[in-house]
């Protein structure tokens, strides 16, 4: 039987700005990867923003991509229950053994948004197999917020990436449109340190961490 696993995003390149080492070595082991992202990118890239994310994802071996296309920076707007909705056809469809998604604290709201409707969609019920709930940091974002216990990113899993890091980077290249220049966090400069800082965490050349939100052993 075939495994999949979701990465649920909010925006065309938050999807592999923290989880696209990690998500390389999966499909590299077998399992069967969906993106599926909420909202729009930015309006001047609206036009070949799908393309492109389409792109991005082929390269790492994604069998997928699903845009739910919710506007930019409007997902505050969007009634929390209809975006659960949505994510609980495809989480009913695919039956993931594993969720990638923001993490709680991140700055942007539509991340925070996009976690709250993941949470809830992937709420444990009777008769259900368990999700594995993970969350990624984003670049210009994760860090950006308060430093405060409720919003930090704790991260408590970390997987090495040294293998994988240069597909990682391959695939973001597709978004180099999203792509800023050093020292902006959301660079490519800034991909590489922070693999290498979370790697020295972990005893690698470089790693991605996690934050566990749920784990159940049925």
């Amino acid at each position: 039987m075939e495994e999949y696993i979701l990465i649920i995003g909010a925006h065309p390149d938050d999807e592999l700005l923290g989880s696209a080492g990690t998500i390389k070595r999966l499909i590299n082991e077998g399992y069967k990867v969906i993106s599926i992202i909420t909202a729009l990118g930015r309006k001047e890239e609206a036009h070949h923003i799908q393309q492109l994310g389409e792109r991005a994802n082929q390269e790492l071996g994604i069998e997928k991509v699903i845009f739910l296309e919710h506007t930019n920076l409007e997902l505050e707007c969007v009634p929390l229950h209809k975006l659960v909705k949505e994510l609980e056809h495809f989480i009913h469809a695919y039956q993931p053994s594993k969720i990638f998604t923001h993490h709680y604290g991140d700055i942007n709201i539509d991340h925070q948004k996009t976690f709250q409707a993941v949470l809830t969609a992937a709420r444990p019920l009777p008769h259900q197999e368990p999700i594995e709930l993970l969350t990624f940091e984003t670049l210009s974002s994760s860090e950006w917020e308060r430093n405060t216990a409720d919003k930090l990113f704790k991260p408590n899993y970390f997987v090495n990436i040294t293998d994988t890091m240069d597909a990682k980077l391959a695939a973001l290249h597709h978004y180099d449109v999203e792509m800023r220049d050093y020292p902006h966090p959301r660079s490519y400069e800034g991909v590489k340190h922070l693999g290498r800082v979370r790697g020295m965490t972990a005893g690698v050349e470089y790693a991605e961490a996690f934050e566990v939100i749920r784990r159940i052993w049925k």
